[in-house]
């Protein structure tokens, strides 16, 4: 479980449906919105494309076949799964419509584990497009979660965008080769648990600090982590705390992984959130616990400005550089991103914290409007 508050701008809250992953580069079929809370066209489950066609005039995006292009998304909420952690991927195939065996993966990658479903994530993704020109050919985007709680219609969303691949001045069969032989070497990869792999402690309380520069994005705050009573509580101000909105107020998240419950609370409006939780995960790193993360490095200078006179042990998962302090305790560090967005924790207090930590703003306990559940969960809670 890994704490990542906010990872981009865009944390648009669910409003009654699904909404998990938007692709816009290139743009997606049918419609598009994630201007505004719970966005339907973000929630595409049936394969191939979610049960949306295209015709011989829809909308295509030209690329270069055998060029290099960033395929970029959002993942909208995290359903990370440590009983059999989940996937990311690009994939193509020539048609209008083709089917799912036509489809071949170009680029995969692991889930991660955000902790807070609500997260939301973009990414760019650089691929090798195939040097095969066609004028009516498919790239998708699927995250695949394998969380049972997402059961229904299947447990994977798709995107399909429609493109057409010209013939480039260069031959890159070769590079294309290669890429999918260190593509499959990747996917076959076996992961190795390794001694350092960790759990923070049973009870525990830090403050963080999350900076995305290249949007001139802050935010900071406190996380209240309780592994033996399944609760946590983050409190967080973003930008500062003093508008009304998503990007510039101050918000209360309490999280019962016993009732299922989590609020989201807005301190300056009063306004209160209610979601239904998926499965509890508890605060680790490495493939020792399932969190898909290959270890890196141990005893190294720590990269937090909070720990520069401390040593670091880091994990890595993806583009995800995850680092705690080297010490048995197993506090968290730092994450970042080669983007320049990182996460700083301080030093936290390990022990006891007191039960009224994990009570509700009165106004969250009137809440009875559900904003986003599992289709699970609705069963068992409705």
């Amino acid at each position: 479980m890994h704490l990542i508050f906010y990872l981009f701008v865009f944390v648009i809250i669910g409003n009654g449906v699904h909404m998990h992953m938007c692709l816009w580069s290139p743009m997606q079929r049918g419609e598009f919105d994630i201007s505004t809370p719970g966005a339907h066209p973000c929630y595409r489950k049936i394969a191939p494309c979610g049960n949306i066609n295209a015709s011989s005039s829809s909308p295509r995006t030209s690329l270069v076949a055998g060029s290099k292009y960033n395929v970029e998304f959002q993942q909208n909420l995290n359903h990370y799964y440590t009983g059999q952690p989940g996937t990311l991927d690009v994939s193509f195939a020539v048609g209008l419509n083709p089917s799912e065996n036509d489809f071949r993966v170009l680029h995969s990658f692991s889930d991660y584990n955000s902790m807070n479903q609500i997260t939301q994530t973009n990414f760019s993704i650089e691929i090798n497009l195939p040097n095969e020109p066609c004028n009516e050919c498919v790239l998708r985007v699927r995250y695949l979660s394998n969380n049972p709680e997402e059961a229904d219609h299947g447990t994977t969303f798709h995107q399909c965008s429609d493109i057409k691949l010209t013939q480039g001045s260069l031959n890159t069969l070769k590079e294309d080769k290669e890429h999918k032989i260190e593509l499959i070497k990747k996917i076959n990869k076996q992961r190795n648990d390794d001694p350092h792999d960790c759990c923070v402690p049973d009870s525990y309380v830090n403050a963080f600090f999350h900076s995305i520069p290249a949007i001139d994005y802050r935010s900071e705050g406190l996380i209240f982590y309780d592994q033996k009573a399944r609760q946590m509580r983050v409190t967080v101000t973003v930008n500062g705390g003093h508008g009304n909105t998503t990007y510039d107020s101050v918000f209360d998240m309490w999280m019962n992984f016993t009732s299922g419950y989590q609020y989201y609370y807005n301190r300056n409006t009063g306004k209160c959130d209610l979601y239904g939780l998926d499965y509890w995960n508890d605060w680790c790193f490495g493939n020792k616990y399932n969190q898909s993360e290959d270890f890196v490095a141990a005893d190294i200078p720590c990269s937090s400005p909070f720990g520069p006179s401390h040593q670091c042990n880091q994990w890595r998962n993806g583009e995800f550089l995850f680092e705690t302090y080297a010490s048995d305790k197993c506090l968290p560090s730092s994450i970042s991103r080669p983007s320049g967005e990182r996460i700083n924790y301080v030093e936290g207090r390990i022990g006891p914290i007191l039960p009224s930590t994990f009570v509700p703003n009165p106004a969250c306990l009137k809440q009875k409007k559900m904003k986003h559940a599992s289709p699970r969960w609705m069963q068992f809670h409705f």
